[in-house]
């Protein structure tokens, strides 16, 4: 089944009690099948205060149609920005760069090469 970023935010929105999910407050990805991983570009701009306390990530595994829902603390990623890989650092357009890991041993651990193997096991929504 394929998925886009507004069908999978009203598909996850429908199973909430309070529908938050937003274009901007979400980010969105499909599964490599090559890598085993799920790439988000974090833009560091959502760090900046006034910002929604929370980012919200859906990772999607078109084999299956599992749909995962990551809410992340902008404070984590803030707290962690130095252990994470960030593109463009200083630069208006800045992203930290998370590749999240969909094998079983490292399930949701970001395992880009410049990071120190942060796990968003602990972010998984029900």
């Amino acid at each position: 089944m394929k998925l886009d970023k507004p069908a999978a935010i009203a598909r996850r929105n429908s199973t909430l009690a309070r529908p938050v999910l937003t274009s901007a407050n979400t980010l969105f990805a499909i599964l490599d099948p090559k890598r085993n991983l799920w790439w988000f570009e974090v833009p560091v701009a959502l760090l900046r205060k006034g910002q929604p306390d929370w980012v919200n990530l859906l990772l999607h595994t078109p084999l299956t149609d599992e749909l995962q829902h990551l809410k992340v603390p902008v404070n984590f990623l803030r707290a962690h920005q130095e252990q994470m890989e960030v593109r463009n650092p200083g630069k208006r357009r800045s992203t930290i760069s998370l590749a999240l890991s969909a094998d079983r041993d490292s399930l949701l651990r970001d395992t880009r090469p410049g990071g120190d193997q942060l796990d968003f096991n602990t972010f998984v929504q029900g």
